[in-house]
């Protein structure tokens, strides 16, 4: 006799929203803090959350204030812990008082929230920013850490675990963006010390923040061309509609389009920045494409052009000086600096022209030396004048000036170098020395010069800015400019003739004398009377 077919259990009510909650931690994140979600999600809120549920390597930049924190900070791990997801997760912020500030906010939830006590949690360790909590005998420890902790994050274990999700807020701030050395120690902790700490293979990675600079960690998390492992998601505030071409916001019950477009008008430097994700645009810009000039050769002739297209001003490159400013790095690295070798010439009336210059990262130093004497000749023969060279006072400097030595005893082609001293920092430099002139239109530019027009655009947020390093050294060579060269004066005759008439009806100078009569001297002076 067959066996009845067993009876398909139907779950019941409560099982199924316990189903939909753990799929779904928006959902769960509503119904349970609704204080902490008082106005309407956004789709983009929905997207993040989806996002952090099916990828292990996510990295978000999103504006300031929304609610990327609460949603990724708060709500996501409360959610892993409530349904038993993970088991240790570590918080890093700017700060630690930030990190710690996240962790406090689960624990006042656990404490005093009715409606999350049906999931039976319990802090059993509560320690400023170092917590255990406990659910059936599953436990899950969390941890904060502020920026400059990193590093003792590298080894941690809670019992058998390694971190199995570890959550970036908001690491970098405005000072830390602004040293070149405080953003690659950030990213040296970032890859050898954060990223290790995790499980392998069983640890969750979310990046979230707000991009403050082109060369940030965030900025190249999210970019196509680092960390290529994570999957990248990049939120402006204000965008155009695809279909209709409309602005629309991002989270119009918070933000609507006419208060962002007031913001831009009124504040362009805080909506670029905190709302676009854009750090240098607005009034952050340095430069400005408007004040862009160029310039070119002509029959030995420099031809100056105004905005308009209009030619502005001509001239004699013979009557030019010209100068190069060497800015060395011969690293190959990716993210190396860039060897740059700027030629430029100093017009009679004090405008700079930027010659063709060179630039490659790894330039090793016969390559270099060839680029130099070939271009320091050239403009010799062009301004038939000395050519000074300028090289920044530094250990590297002194090693090219030694093998510069060598090569012009070799060639037989003398160089005159000069040391280029900085009594600032680079970007105090460059804004001291060009920004002056770029607006005032005395500094000129080939066409087809993008990445010098795009390291202008880009400072001082930009990613590279050794060009315009080398174009600020250039100028600081070209202090005067060629003296005017004597013209022979032209008289006519009817002049000529009146003068010579002048000069012979003038009475002959008499001579003083002093001295015996047998010795006369005469003075060489004319006596004046009072």
């Amino acid at each position: 006799m067959p066996k009845p077919k067993p009876i398909p259990q139907v779950p019941t009510a409560s099982q199924r929203i316990y189903t939909q909650f753990e799929k779904n931690p928006m959902l769960w994140s509503r119904y349970y803090f609704p204080h902490h979600f008082r106005s309407e999600s956004p789709f983009f809120h929905m997207d993040v959350i989806k996002e952090a549920c099916s990828n292990d390597f996510l990295a978000i930049a999103a504006p300031r204030e929304s609610a990327k924190s609460t949603i990724l900070l708060f709500a996501y791990p409360f959610h892993r812990i409530c349904f038993k997801k993970k088991r240790f997760i570590v918080i890093v912020s700017n700060t630690f008082k930030k990190a710690a500030m996240a962790l406090d906010t689960m624990k006042a939830e656990i404490r005093d929230n009715e409606l999350i006590r049906e999931f039976r949690i319990k802090v059993t360790k509560d320690a400023e920013g170092d917590s255990i909590i406990e659910q059936g005998g599953f436990e899950t420890r969390i941890i904060c850490k502020g920026a400059e902790q990193i590093g003792s994050i590298r080894g941690l274990k809670f019992g058998a675990y390694r971190p199995d999700l570890i959550i970036v807020d908001d690491i970098e701030d405005d000072e830390m963006v602004k040293s070149p050395e405080r953003r690659m120690n950030l990213q040296k902790q970032f890859d050898e010390a954060l990223v290790p700490a995790g499980e392998k293979g069983n640890c969750q990675y979310i990046i979230i923040g707000t991009i403050l600079h082109d060369d940030s960690l965030l900025a190249k998390l999210v970019s196509k061309d680092y960390y290529t492992e994570y999957h990248k998601l990049f939120y402006r505030g204000l965008n155009k509609d695809r279909d209709t071409g409309k602005l629309v916001s991002l989270w119009d019950v918070k933000w609507t389009v006419p208060e962002l477009e007031k913001l831009r008008k009124e504040k362009p430097h805080v909506f670029a920045k905190e709302i676009q994700n854009n750090p240098v645009a607005g009034e952050l810009a340095r430069f400005h494409e408007e004040n862009f000039r160029y310039w070119k050769i002509e029959n030995n002739q420099y031809i100056l052009y105004s905005k308009d297209g209009t030619v502005t001003s001509k001239g004699y490159l013979r009557d030019c000086r010209a100068a190069i400013a060497c800015d060395l790095a011969w690293s190959e690295r990716r993210d190396a600096d860039s060897t740059v070798i700027m030629p430029a010439y100093l017009t009679p009336q004090s405008d700079i022209l930027i010659e063709t210059y060179i630039t490659a990262k790894g330039m090793r130093p016969d390559a270099f030396s060839e680029y130099l004497f070939t271009m320091e000749a050239r403009l010799r023969a062009i301004t038939e004048s000395p050519v000074p060279v300028g090289f920044e006072k530094a250990m590297l400097e002194k090693v090219t000036k030694w093998i510069l030595k060598n090569e012009m005893r070799k060639r037989n082609h003398f160089l005159i170098t000069k040391d280029l001293k900085w009594e600032s920092d680079k970007i105090t430099r460059i804004e001291t020395v060009l920004q002056p002139r770029y607006s005032q239109h005395t500094i000129f530019h080939k066409r087809g010069m993008g990445d010098l027009e795009h390291q202008l655009l880009r400072f001082p947020s930009g990613k590279e800015d050794d060009i315009i390093d080398a174009g600020q050294g250039v100028i600081r060579l070209l202090q005067f400019p060629k003296a005017k060269r004597a013209q022979p004066e032209h008289e006519d005759m009817f002049n000529w003739w009146r003068k010579a008439a002048n000069d012979y009806h003038k009475p002959p100078k008499k001579a003083y004398t002093f001295g015996r009569k047998n010795k006369i001297f005469e003075v060489p002076a004319t006596k004046t009377f009072r």
